[in-house]
């Protein structure tokens, strides 16, 4: 019989009820709901599920105070393909190195579980070639701990629909404010988790840093996400995560970098110009330029901005504030430098 069950847990379930129905030890409902850690109203559509989706022969004996089996009977076989078995642990091994989420621990489980149906064939061959494949997984940015701990409130608060109260560190004015927010979604960036919601105090949709979030708590406040938001349209500017008004940015590589940029399409808006010597020019149109300047910083002199203005100016500022501090015996730069830039405008909208 093909028909399935729609989820491995599910089936996970089914198989440990029929094991233990199997080996004549008369399980009843409570029991085996306590076993499988879930309730008892869930055993018992899984018992009426081995009875119509598998035909299983169940009966209840009073007597015993359990279920059995009136005839032999064998749930059938779950197959996994090699290629499908290497895909899953793939995606295990690569979510198993984001530690200190929530779904650590589920993740390991859901595993242990899904290696109960792999014959014993196609399990040493998913080992051997988990062998030869490993991930670099950015570290989680703050204390692992209390990240997931906030990450499990606002998960809750998203699924609840209930607006959160939080004391917030904001990085660029270097404040503590406290802000109630509606939490719509919650995105992982660069070994960050960041939470888009709307803030009650700025009275717009807004981008936070999980990690700077303390004190917080979720309230008994309902609130309507607006019945049109997308997070991909939210972030459709974003180089990342952070949000601006889109505007144009040419940067050019030089043609040691261009193979490089070449090979990766880096945002959908991308247009790439070929130019003399090996050179490259991109187009894009994005919004938060903080995060495109610090992209472009990292590849050193292989890669220049030729517009917007502004951000070619702030970026010559970095550069000349730092060449400053390599030339300082104590690695200060002058304070009139420093102040070169201030009260411009901000180049994201992470709070």
């Amino acid at each position: 019989m093909d028909t399935m069950p729609p989820n491995l847990t599910g089936f996970w379930r089914l198989f440990e009820i029929h094991r233990h129905i199997s080996q004549g030890t008369y399980p009843n409902c409570p029991r085996l709901a306590e076993m499988l850690e879930t309730s008892l109203r869930t055993v018992e559509r899984d018992i009426g599920r081995l009875r119509d989706l598998f035909g299983a022969p169940i009966e209840y004996d009073r007597a015993r105070n359990g279920y059995f089996y009136t005839e032999p009977f064998e749930l059938p076989p779950m197959r996994f393909r090699e290629g499908e078995a290497i895909a899953i642990f793939l995606g295990q091994k690569l979510l198993a190195q984001c530690r200190g989420t929530p779904f650590e621990e589920f993740v390991r489980q859901a595993m242990a579980k899904i290696r109960v149906f792999l014959p014993q064939s196609i399990e040493v061959n998913v080992e051997k070639a988990l062998e030869a494949v490993s991930f670099h997984v950015d570290p989680l940015r703050g204390e692992e701990e209390e990240v997931a701990r906030r990450y499990q409130s606002l998960s809750a608060a998203i699924d609840g629909r209930k607006s959160v109260y939080t004391d917030y560190f904001t990085a660029s004015r270097q404040t503590v404010t406290h802000r109630k927010i509606d939490p719509y979604h919650l995105r992982l960036v660069g070994g960050a988790w960041y939470c888009i919601g709307y803030c009650h105090e700025r009275c717009e949709i807004r981008t936070f840093a999980v990690d700077r979030m303390t004190a917080l708590q979720v309230s008994e406040e309902p609130f309507e996400a607006p019945a049109d938001f997308s997070v991909d349209e939210y972030l459709e500017s974003a180089w990342s995560i952070e949000r601006g008004e889109p505007r144009k940015v040419v940067i050019e590589f030089d043609g040691g970098q261009a193979p490089y940029i070449r090979g990766r399409r880096w945002h959908h808006s991308q247009v790439l110009e070929e130019l003399p010597d090996r050179q490259l020019r991109m187009t894009i149109t994005v919004g938060g330029m903080g995060e495109v300047m610090r992209w472009v910083m990292s590849l050193g002199s292989h890669a220049w901005v030729r517009e917007p203005e502004d951000l070619k100016a702030r970026i010559e500022w970095e550069l000349r504030a730092a060449l400053e501090k390599y030339a300082s015996s104590d690695g200060r730069s002058r304070p009139a430098q420093l102040g070169l830039f201030d009260g411009i405008p901000r180049l994201g909208n992470v709070e």
